[in-house]
């Protein structure tokens, strides 16, 4: 078991995130907050999995299909 330091008012929003999200624990809300993706699957689209930049040729593809 560890102990890390708060300011007050974060203190109060984690609290307020636990009620609200049902947690049983900070722990387990820190979890779910660390481990749940920022970006759901539905909203990544044909990018989804893009790890490296858009070549010029694909990023001339995108702007023509837009036009």
């Amino acid at each position: 078991m560890k102990t890390i330091a708060l300011k007050e008012k974060t203190f109060q929003v984690l609290q307020e995130l636990k009620r609200k999200q049902k947690a049983g624990s900070f722990d387990e809300l820190i979890t779910n907050l660390v481990v749940k993706p920022s970006i759901p699957d539905s909203m990544r689209g044909s990018l989804k999995g893009k790890g490296k930049p858009f070549t010029y040729k694909e990023r001339e593809e995108m702007w023509r299909e837009r036009i």
